[in-house]
């Protein structure tokens, strides 16, 4: 009877343990971000507005990864970018005269509007140039380039946060978004 309540007090010491190095594990690595963007000084981990990127030349983002223990930093892999267009801020727009193919629209159709910018992926950064004058029918015509689209309202695309560029960090699970202008 003392050897089974030895081995069953053992289980439990073990079990015990096995939850503290759980619970510490999970303390490390829930809830922080490991991963952040780089944009000149600031650094982005979840979400900014009104970034003001530089236009006619390559703006420079840096991934990186921060290790939980020691804060080193190091490049992040296994991330994607895409843009997108932000609704919110197309809602006052007027689209009503704006038809694609023929077919009338009254909003600005592409959610996913990565086509249209040009953005290069490497390890550890991306690139992505800006024109100096972005249209709503230069991003159209490139997003849906055998449509033919006419009625396209003329809006300054850099006045507002338009767009929004999305960092997913396949490690982290997770999405940085950064609203420009």
């Amino acid at each position: 009877m003392k050897a089974i309540g030895k081995v069953l007090i053992s289980f439990v010491v073990i079990i015990v343990l096995f939850g503290a190095i759980g619970m510490i594990y999970a303390f490390i690595n829930n809830g922080q971000k490991n991963v952040f963007v780089q944009y000149g000084n600031e650094k982005i981990s979840y979400k900014t507005e009104n970034l003001e990127l530089d236009k006619n030349t390559y703006n420079v983002f840096f991934c990186k990864n921060v290790l939980a223990i020691s804060g080193e930093t190091t490049k992040a892999t296994n991330y994607t970018v895409s843009i997108v267009a932000n609704e919110e801020a197309f809602a006052d727009c007027d689209f009503s005269m704006m038809k694609m193919d023929g077919i009338p629209t009254n909003s600005f159709l592409a959610t996913d509007v990565t086509a249209a910018f040009e953005i290069h992926v490497d390890n550890g950064y991306f690139l992505l140039y800006l024109p100096e004058t972005l249209t709503v029918d230069f991003v159209l015509s490139r997003v849906y380039p055998r449509a033919e689209i006419t009625g396209v309202p003329d809006i300054n695309l850099y006045e507002k946060d338009y767009f929004s560029i999305l960092v997913y960090s396949e490690q982290e699970k997770s999405t940085i978004t950064i609203s420009f202008r």
